[in-house]
C-alpha cells in the first residue's frame, strides 16, 4: 500500500483517479483550494481532504503526490514535495502507470470523449467483460474499480499531453479540432502529430471517417485500423437512414456493408450516432456480437450533462449540456433543433476559460445560428486571471453581430437570467444550457423558477 497526495483533488479526472487508487488499496489524502461537490463526495469515502493549500501538508511519510494540469509549479505543496525528494506526477502520467497491467481501450478526441467512453463502458459490463472505466465527466455508474479486471476503459486528455503516455491495446480516435493548442506551441500541425504519434503506438485503432483530420493521419495499408461512419458506406461500420425523435436516435447499421439491423440509442443527434458507432466498433474488436451489443445501446443512459433532459415544466423542456467549444455548441443545438423541431430553443450561454475565449475570438458567436433566442452570461474564469478586452459583454456583441436576426440577451450574473426568461417564456419552449462552468449548477433553481411562472402564451 502506497500514501499518496493529491493536489487538486476535487479537480475533474482527479476525483476519479483518487477513487482508482482507494479502491486498488493504497492510502489517499490530498487538498484543494475550495470544497465542491467532489471533495464532499471523496471525503464520504473516508478520504481526508485539506481545503487549501500549504507546505505543511507534504511530508516525508508520503510516497507519491499527483497534480493536475490546473495547478502551477508555485504551488508550496509541489515545491515542498521536490524539496524533500518526493516522487511528483501529473495526473495523466500517474493513469498511464496504473493502468499498464490491463488491457487498455483508450479514448481519444477533441469533442465526444465523455460519452464514447462510457458508451464503451456500458456495452462491455452489460455483455460480461470484466472492466474498469475511467471518465473525466460526472458519472456514478463507474466510480468503483477491479483490481481484478480484464480490460480498461480511459478518457484520455490531449489538453496536457498527457494522452502520449498511453500505448493502447484499441485506440479511438473520434475527431481532431483546434483546441488546447497553447500545449502544442500553438500549432495545430503539432497537435496532429501528436494524435499521430499516439496512434502509431497502438495496436488496433478505431478512428472517425467523417472527420477529416483524424482521416488524414490514418494509415490507410494499416489493417489493424477499422474506420466508422455515418456517411461513407465503405467504412468497416456504417449508419444510414437516421431518424429523430424525442426518444432517441434510430439508424439502420452496416457492417462490411451487410446489413445487421436496425438499431437505437436513447439520445440525440448525428454527434451522438459516431459515437455510438465507435463504440460498436470496439466492442465487436472485443469479442462481442454487434447484434448483442446493439440491444445493450436501448438501455444506455447518457453521461451528466451530455444533452441531459432535466426536466418538463408546464410544457417547457429543460436540457443541460456541456457544450462550449462551437464545434460542440453547434451540434448539440443541431442535434435538438432535428429531435425537437416544433419547440423554440432558447439558449444559455456560460463562456468558459479567458484563454479558450481569447483563442476563439468572434468563432465563439458561429454556431448559435440553431437557437432562436440567445442569453449568455460573463465568463466563468475556472482558475484563470481575466485577458483584457475578453469579457461576457464583448461576447454578447459578437453573438448579436453573428445572429442579427436573433433575440440576443446579456446577464452578467447566471441567476439573472431568469429576468429574461419571466418575459419571453412561452409553453413548448425548450431551455438548452451550455458550458461546463457552474452553470452545471443552474438547473435545480431554474426547475424551481419555472414552476413559479406563468407561461400561458403559445407560439
Amino acid at each position: 500500500m502506497s500514501k499518496i497526495f493529491f493536489v487538486g483533488i476535487g479537480g475533474a479526472g482527479m476525483n476519479k483517479l483518487a477513487l482508482l487508487l482507494k479502491d486498488f488499496g493504497d492510502e489517499i489524502f490530498g487538498s484543494d483550494i475550495k470544497s465542491n461537490k467532489e471533495t464532499e463526495k471523496l471525503q464520504n469515502e473516508g478520504i481526508n481532504i485539506y481545503i487549501g493549500h500549504n507546505k505543511n501538508h507534504i511530508n516525508k511519510s508520503i510516497d507519491l503526490v499527483i497534480y493536475s494540469s490546473a495547478i502551477p509549479s508555485s504551488n508550496e505543496e509541489l515545491i515542498q514535495a521536490k524539496k524533500i525528494g518526493i516522487t511528483i506526477k501529473k495526473r495523466g502520467e500517474a493513469l498511464a502507470e496504473i493502468t499498464k497491467k490491463f488491457k487498455t481501450i483508450v479514448v481519444s478526441g477533441t469533442h465526444g470523449k465523455t460519452t464514447t467512453t462510457a458508451f464503451i463502458g456500458y456495452i462491455l459490463k452489460e455483455n460480461g467483460k470484466k472492466t474498469n472505466v475511467y471518465i473525466g465527466g460526472e458519472e456514478e455508474e463507474f466510480d468503483s474499480f477491479d483490481k481484478t479486471a480484464e480490460l480498461f476503459v480511459i478518457e484520455s486528455d490531449e489538453s496536457d499531453r498527457s494522452f502520449l503516455f498511453f500505448e493502447p491495446k484499441i485506440l479511438v480516435i473520434t475527431n481532431i479540432d483546434k483546441d488546447h493548442l497553447g500545449a502544442y506551441q500553438n500549432s495545430f500541425k503539432n497537435l496532429k502529430q501528436a494524435f499521430k504519434t499516439l496512434q502509431n503506438k497502438s495496436e488496433k485503432k478505431v478512428i472517425c471517417r467523417d472527420d477529416k483530420n483524424a482521416f488524414s493521419i490514418a494509415n490507410l495499408s494499416d489493417t489493424n485500423t477499422f474506420f466508422y461512419s455515418i456517411k461513407n458506406k465503405k467504412a468497416n461500420i456504417f449508419a444510414t437512414n437516421i431518424k429523430y425523435s424525442a426518444s432517441g436516435t434510430e439508424f439502420d447499421l452496416f457492417y462490411l456493408r451487410k446489413f445487421i439491423e436496425r438499431g437505437f440509442i436513447p439520445s440525440y443527434g448525428d454527434k451522438n450516432v459516431l459515437n455510438a458507432l465507435a463504440a460498436i466498433s470496439v466492442a465487436h474488436l472485443s469479442g462481442i456480437k454487434i447484434k448483442d451489443t446493439l440491444i445493450s445501446l436501448e438501455s444506455f443512459s447518457m453521461p451528466n450533462r451530455r444533452m441531459k433532459i432535466r426536466g418538463e415544466i408546464k410544457g417547457i423542456t429543460v436540457i443541460d449540456d456541456h457544450a462550449d467549444h462551437p464545434t460542440e455548441i453547434e451540434s448539440t443545438l443541431n442535434a435538438i433543433k432535428k429531435h425537437f423541431p416544433s419547440k423554440r430553443i432558447i439558449a444559455v450561454f456560460q463562456p468558459h476559460r479567458y484563454s479558450r475565449v481569447n483563442a476563439l475570438k468572434q468563432n465563439i458567436a458561429k454556431p448559435f445560428h440553431y437557437a432562436d433566442i440567445i442569453i449568455s452570461t460573463d465568463i466563468y474564469p475556472a482558475f484563470e486571471a481575466p485577458i483584457k478586452g475578453i469579457n461576457g459583454s464583448v461576447i454578447n456583441k459578437w453573438i448579436k453581430e453573428k445572429n442579427e436576426e436573433k433575440e440576443v440577451y446579456y446577464r452578467k450574473q447566471l441567476e439573472d437570467v431568469t429576468q429574461i426568461l419571466r418575459k419571453i417564456l412561452k409553453r413548448n419552449d425548450l431551455i438548452v444550457l451550455l458550458g461546463p462552468g457552474d452553470i452545471e449548477n443552474f438547473s435545480p433553481s431554474l426547475i424551481r423558477f419555472l414552476k413559479g411562472v406563468a407561461c400561458e402564451k403559445k407560439h
